[in-house]
Order: C-alpha cells, then structure tokens, then sequence
C-alpha cells in the first residue's frame, strides 16, 4: 500500500457514503392530543437493553433521571459508541445526567463497520421508538459519538433539522456526504492529544466550519482515543445547556451563567500568573465561544484581542500547523511500512519513537504519542483484516507488530490469544488472556462465544479468566 493508506484508515472502518439534502431526515414528531401514554422504566439507573418494538433486532440502553415523570419533557442525548455498546457511556456520564436532568439513550446496534443505510434505519427506529415511550423534549435533542459513533453523530445532525447539536470525540467527518449541510446546530468537537484523529478535529473546527453559521468549539484532553471521562464531559453539558439558553431566551438563568463563567474566568487568571500565554489564548476563546451571546464578555474580549496578534501565539500556531504536515507525511511513511517492514525493524523503530516521546519537545512529543496511537489502529486493521482473509501467517505477523506498537492494548493481547489458539498453544493462549484482562478487556460475551478457545474452555485456568473479566465488568 501506498501514502494513502491513511486516508483509508480513518474511514474503512466506518460506513459508505450517500448524499442527503439538509433537513430532510428530521425526526418525527407528534401533537400532544395524538402522544400515546408514555411508559414507566426504572429511574436512577442504566437499563442495557430496551427492545424497539418494531423491531426486536434492535436495542438501546437507557438512563432516565431520577427526577424523570411522565407528567413533563426532558432534554434528551442520543449516544453513538463506535462498537454498539450502549451502557457504556451511560455508565460514564450517568451523574451528569442526574445533575442536568437529562434522559441518556445509547444505540446498541450503530457501530463501526455499518452501512450509512443501514445506519439510517438504525436512527429512525431508535428516535421512533424512544420518544413514542419516553417524554421526550423535542426542541432539545442532541447527538454524541466517539469515533466511528461521532461520525454517525454529526451525519445524523447536519441531515437532521430537528436535531439541536452534535458532540463528536475521537473523529469529526461526518460518515455521510451532504451536498447542502445546515447550519443552524451547534459542534462540539472533544479530542485527546494523543488521539490519531487530533489533526482531523482540529482541522474541522478551525477549518471546516469556518465562515459557517454552526457555533463550535473545541475541547483538548490529556489521553488517547477514547470516551472521554466525565470530568471532561462535563463541559458537553454545559455547552448543551448554554445552547438551549441562546436559542430559548426563556431558559436563561444568569446565576447558572455567572457560576459557570467564574470558573473559566479562574482558569485564564491562573494561567496568566503562570505566565502560560498560549494557554490564556485557547481558555479565553473557548470562553468566548462558549457564552457568547448571553453575557458581557468585554474583559475576555479585551485579553484576545492582543493576544491574536502575539509573538508567541503566533510562533506556537506555526509550530503546530509544522506539526501537523510532518505527522501526516510520517503516517504515509508508516503506512508503507507496514506492508515492507520486519518484526526486528518495527522493534527498532518503535524503540526509536519511545526514546522521541521522553525527549522531545511538547508538541513533538505528542506527535509521537499520535503516531503510536494511529500504528494501533494500523496494525489492529491489518491484523483483523488477514484474520477474515484466513492468511495465518500474514495475521500473526501483524499481530506480533500490534503488540510491538501497542503493548498494553488489551485487544492485541485477545487477538495474540486467538492466534496462539489456533496454533493449539494452550498455555500461551491463556497467558495472553490474562494479559488481556489485566490491560483492561472486559467483553465477556465475546469470551464466553468465541469457539477459538474451545479446547480450553473447561480448564480451570479459563474459568478464571472468566470470573476476573466479569468482576472487572461490575466496574463498569
């Protein structure tokens, strides 16, 4: 494979394209005389799996506040997991959800690897079923996805005029083409610095949706691709609820709006007496962005202003737009790799990066973290990919460089197991096992069926693994 390879990564796992005028998929709604008696589920806590009556092939989790009545309407985030495992963002951002009063639905069926058509059908069933049986505020819904799922999110959102906004973490292009996408909802995009789709995210909010009318933000965390945890999170709730404010002035609440602003206010005057001049400059913008419209921001004017035009801003905008081309040329250089390389030169040059990341300087030093992140999902992909095709050898060399790259991912260690299984090494498919759970594998369904491991499914030694992954899922 050639320079492009990267190109296909980011998108071969997600879904094909189709075209979709702005607003035409919008959710349906009904009067108030023609809403049928909504239903009664558990308050307080997340349901996994709520069966669509129309279709008993589909699912979705469920968290409904514990304030919730049938009696009045809540906002409500549909959520988008890239691997179709609903209750685990719940799980994650179930206090948040208390704390605002919102009801949390996460499909069990959209994941990566799904047609868009397909996907469509999934939504339609999923908001369908959900607001015939849910009090449901449809003047605020909002979308939230992580990877494959952001994708999905935002595609939903800009085809969808009944949607509010779309928060999209880990990726930003949406998975459908829209010739006419609106622009009348809010972006939130949230990345990891360390993310293999960082450059992506910050392309999108800095360059794709300029000179559009979408208000949109962008939120960086120290971490990888992955949900982000609640901390982090906490701030798409807030964005929601300033969003609904700025659209519905009768939802304004100042005292909410002066207690959120005192606290982004603290952060820049900490970062000032630090002396942390490009840190001031993203916190101030953020805060702009974030409570435009709803409140005096003359003094955060007042800071950003100077700051646009700073040597050092400047200097360290440059240095990153450097960044992001050396990134993208060494991802082509990698991709080549991949298919030319031997297991001692992956050693080498993963050694060599290593000794980059405890040396470099910052923004180098997340490059490399970014391009470790992205050879994971490199050699996951390939891995995989010659596991369908039934190439052994392929597969177990691949696997061997996902390890090299990745060694405390826990899906490289289940796929060294499966491996090592095939080649009947017992003792070593349950040493990596355990690996696997110790790294944080928690899919005990997947364990439990996966004939792979037949012939070790009654030792002793399996049946642990068994208990440590579904006491590790209480955790969840």
């Amino acid at each position: 494979m050639k320079k492009s390879i990267y190109i296909f990564i980011i998108f071969s796992l997600l879904f094909s394209s189709c075209s979709s005028d702005a607003g035409k998929e919008s959710i349906k709604t009904e009067t108030k005389d023609s809403i049928p008696a909504k239903e009664n589920f558990a308050k307080g806590q997340v349901i996994e799996n709520v069966n669509v009556l129309a279709n008993d092939q589909q699912s979705y989790a469920l968290y409904l506040p514990t304030t919730y009545s049938t009696e009045r309407t809540y906002p409500a985030i549909y959520i988008f997991d890239a691997h179709g495992t609903g209750k685990l963002p719940l799980s994650m951002y179930k206090n948040l959800a208390e704390k605002y009063g919102y009801i949390l639905i996460g499909s069990n069926n959209s994941k990566n690897g799904t047609s868009w058509e397909q996907t469509q059908n999934i939504a339609n069933n999923l908001f369908s079923d959900s607001q015939q049986r849910l009090s449901i505020n449809a003047t605020r819904i909002s979308v939230l996805g992580f990877s494959g799922g952001a994708r999905v999110a935002n595609a939903l959102c800009i085809t969808n005029g009944a949607i509010a906004g779309a928060i999209c973490c880990g990726a930003a292009s949406p998975a459908a083409n829209n010739k006419d996408p609106r622009s009348n909802y809010t972006f939130l995009g949230i990345c990891g610095n360390q993310d293999f789709n960082y450059i992506e995210m910050r392309k999108y909010d800095m360059v794709e949706l300029a000179g559009r009318r979408v208000k949109h933000s962008f939120i960086e965390f120290d971490g990888k691709h992955e949900w982000p945890k609640e901390e982090i999170i906490k701030d798409a709730f807030l964005w929601i609820e300033l969003g609904a404010m700025r659209k519905e002035p009768k939802l304004k609440n100042d005292a909410f709006i002066n207690e959120n602003i005192k606290l982004y206010s603290d952060q820049i005057k900490k970062a000032q007496q630090s002396n942390k001049t490009f840190e001031v400059y993203n916190l101030v913008r953020k805060t702009i962005n974030f409570f435009d419209g709803l409140t005096d921001l003359t003094e955060y004017y007042n800071i950003y202003k100077p700051l646009k035009a700073n040597a050092e801003v400047d200097k360290k905008l440059k240095k990153e737009e450097a960044i992001w081309k050396q990134e993208e040329e060494l991802k082509g250089f990698y991709g080549e790799a991949l298919q030319s390389k031997n297991i001692d030169w992956w050693k080498q040059e993963t050694s060599s990066i290593n000794k980059k990341i405890k040396s470099g300087n910052e923004q180098e030093v997340l490059m490399h973290k970014r391009l470790l992140d992205y050879l994971s999902l490199l050699a996951y992909m390939q891995t995989t990919n010659a596991m369908q095709k039934q190439n052994f050898p392929a597969t177990k060399m691949f696997s061997q460089i996902y390890l090299i790259v990745d060694p405390t991912n826990n899906e490289a260690h289940y796929l060294n197991a499966t491996i090592l299984a095939i080649e009947d090494n017992e003792k070593g498919a349950i040493t990596a096992l355990n690996a696997a759970v110790k790294n944080g594998f928690k899919d005990i369904d997947r364990l439990q069926n996966d004939n792979t491991f037949m012939k070790i499914k009654e030792t002793e030694e399996f049946k642990s693994i068994l208990k440590k992954t579904a006491a590790d899922n209480t955790t969840l």
